[in-house]
């Protein structure tokens, strides 16, 4: 398995390289054992791992072996079928041969907002938008039954769907990486960890996901098979 980083066209091959084409949104969030630079630092120094993990990934999905070309904070839009809004920002989006994977790396940081923050938004079309990520990720579920889950797992799942679609294939994976043992831990580390990892759960359940994580959408008169995701990281 081959993998290439790059952005805007430049490749990405060390840390400072990457922090300074795939820098996170804020600056404050490229720090020391926190997601952003573990991330980068398991691309780039642990690159062997990564691809075994990668591989790992792909064979218990049933997906072949194939090479990949990888953006930092890459961007996709959330299709028109949602009202117009921000684009998502995938950690680390994978392209490969038939398959798109969407990353999302964590410590102990929270999947954003609860999903119930943005329904009760007045301003813009954030509410409309996340009526439509329930009705698209959780068939069948009232807003109340999901109301307790992070909103940025529905965006990211709809995000790496969307990306297949833009480039043409119909298989995906939108991974939560969890980053364990030597990072930095605040106060309610444990607690916070916990919280994210019942989050996880409860988005996968409320998908309908079968039991190897698959959920199948039609997105613009396509099928998009998402496989949902979730490996921990040693540091």
């Amino acid at each position: 398995m081959n993998i290439k980083y790059e952005k805007e066209g430049m490749a990405i091959d060390s840390l400072e390289a990457w922090k300074r084409l795939g820098n996170p949104k804020k600056d404050s969030q490229w720090k020391e054992d926190r997601s952003a630079r573990l991330m980068a630092e398991l691309a780039i120094e642990r690159k062997p791992e990564f691809a075994k993990r990668i591989s790992d990934l792909l064979a218990e999905c049933g997906i072949a072996e194939q090479d990949f070309v990888c953006k930092p904070e890459a961007k996709t839009c959330l299709g028109e079928e949602m009202y117009p809004g921000g684009p998502r920002n995938h950690d680390l989006l994978m392209l490969g041969n038939d398959c798109v994977i969407g990353i999302e790396a964590k410590v102990s940081e929270s999947f954003g907002d609860k999903i119930d923050k943005p329904l009760k938004c007045k301003k813009g079309n954030r509410s409309k938008r996340a009526k439509l990520l329930i009705d698209f990720l959780t068939p069948g579920k009232t807003q109340n039954e999901v109301k307790g889950i992070g909103y940025q797992l529905f965006t990211a799942a709809r995000g790496t769907m969307c990306a297949a679609l833009e480039h043409g294939m119909d298989k995906c994976i939108m991974l939560v990486i969890t980053f364990k043992g030597n990072v930095e831990k605040e106060k309610n580390y444990d607690a916070n960890c916990a919280k994210n990892a019942k989050d996880f759960d409860d988005f996968l359940k409320a998908t309908g996901a079968d039991g190897n994580g698959r959920i199948v959408r039609d997105i613009s008169g396509k099928d998009i098979s998402c496989w949902i995701k979730h490996i921990d990281v040693t540091v």
